[in-house]
C-alpha cells in the first residue's frame, strides 16, 4: 500500500511538472510574440502597430520610395505611385495611383501589410478607407530637416532593420549639422518652385529652412500659407540678390530667360534640380549643398 501511494504521488508530481513546463512554454511564446510586435507614433501622432516587421509595403510618395531604397529594403516594396523614379529601378514597381488619387482595388490586390503615406499628398479619404480595412498606415510629414532622419529610422524599425536606420539617421544628422552656414551677410533669395506659375515658399517650408540653413535670407520668409503664389512686381520691388528657379537636368525653364531679360536688375539667376530639394529624402543633402553654393556665390 505505501508503495502504491508513493507511485501515485510521483505521478502527481510528474503531471504538475508537465503543467508547469507547458505554462512556461506558452508564456515564452507569448513573450516572444510581444517582443516581435512593433509599435510607434507616425508624424501625425497616430499609433502604428505591426504584429511583425512589414514585408509587403506600399509607398505613397516618391521620396518614401527613395528612403526605402536607401535602406536596402526595396524587396519589401510591392507598389508605389507615379513619379517614383529614383533610383531608376523603382520605375518598374507597380503603380497604384499618384500623390492625389489612389486605386483602392489595386492596393488591395497587392495585399500590403503596411502602407506609408505622405500627409501633404492629399490622399486622406482613400487612406482612411484602407485604414478602416485593417491595413496599418504610417503617415510621413517631416516638419523640419532633421525629420528626414527620423523618417528613415522609423521606416527601418517597421521593416525590421532598425540598426540600419539608426546608422543612416546619424549620418544624415551629422552631414546636416556640418553643412550649416553662419555668416554676417545673408543674401536675399527668391526661390521659385513652379515652372508654370510664380509659386514660392515660406521659411517654415523645408526649402525655406534649407535657405536659412545655408545662411541665406528667404525673400518671402513670412508668407502664408507655406506655399503661396506671388507676382513679378512683388519680387522685383523687394530686390533679391538671387532668383533660384527649379529646372530639371536637360531642360531649360522659360523663366530663366524671363528673369534675365529685365533691364536694370542686379540679381543673379540660378537653377536647381527640383528632385534634390523638393523630395525629403537623403538626396536633400545634395539639394542643400547646391543652395549653399548658390548663397556663397551671391555673397562674393
Amino acid at each position: 500500500m505505501p508503495f502504491s501511494v508513493s507511485i501515485a504521488q510521483m505521478m502527481t508530481r510528474v503531471v504538475s511538472l508537465i503543467a508547469v513546463a507547458f505554462t512556461l512554454m506558452l508564456a515564452s511564446m507569448f513573450a516572444s510574440d510581444a517582443s516581435a510586435e512593433i509599435s510607434l507614433s507616425d508624424d501625425l501622432g497616430e499609433q502604428v502597430v505591426l504584429r511583425k516587421p512589414a514585408t509587403r509595403v506600399i509607398s505613397l510618395a516618391p521620396h518614401i520610395t527613395e528612403l526605402i531604397y536607401s535602406l536596402g529594403a526595396e524587396k519589401q516594396l510591392v507598389g508605389t505611385v507615379k513619379y517614383s523614379d529614383h533610383p531608376p529601378e523603382a520605375s518598374s514597381l507597380p503603380r497604384i495611383g499618384d500623390a492625389f488619387s489612389l486605386n483602392i482595388e489595386s492596393v488591395l490586390a497587392l495585399k500590403p501589410d503596411l502602407i506609408i503615406a505622405w500627409h501633404t499628398g492629399g490622399n486622406n479619404r482613400p487612406i482612411e478607407r484602407l485604414r478602416s480595412l485593417g491595413i496599418p498606415v504610417y503617415t510621413n510629414e517631416a516638419k523640419r530637416l532633421v525629420g528626414i532622419g527620423k523618417a528613415i529610422r522609423d521606416f527601418a524599425t517597421m521593416l525590421g532593420i532598425e540598426q540600419r536606420g539608426v546608422e543612416l539617421q546619424r549620418e544624415f544628422t551629422a552631414s546636416l549639422e556640418k553643412s550649416r552656414v553662419i555668416e554676417q551677410r545673408s543674401p536675399v533669395i527668391f526661390f521659385q518652385i513652379s515652372d508654370q506659375e510664380l509659386y514660392t515658399v515660406s521659411s517654415e517650408h523645408l526649402i525655406g529652412q534649407a535657405i536659412n540653413h545655408c545662411g541665406g535670407q528667404n525673400l518671402f520668409s513670412d508668407i502664408s500659407p507655406n506655399v503661396s503664389q506671388v507676382n513679378q512686381e512683388m519680387i522685383l520691388a523687394n530686390q533679391p540678390d538671387v532668383i533660384v528657379v527649379t529646372q530639371r537636368p536637360g531642360n531649360e525653364s522659360a523663366w530663366v530667360k524671363i528673369w534675365r531679360g529685365f533691364d536694370g536688375t542686379h540679381y543673379r539667376v540660378d537653377t536647381i534640380d527640383p528632385d534634390l530639394i523638393s523630395r525629403p529624402s537623403l538626396r536633400m543633402m545634395d539639394g542643400i549643398a547646391a543652395i549653399c553654393k548658390i548663397v556663397s556665390a551671391a555673397r562674393q
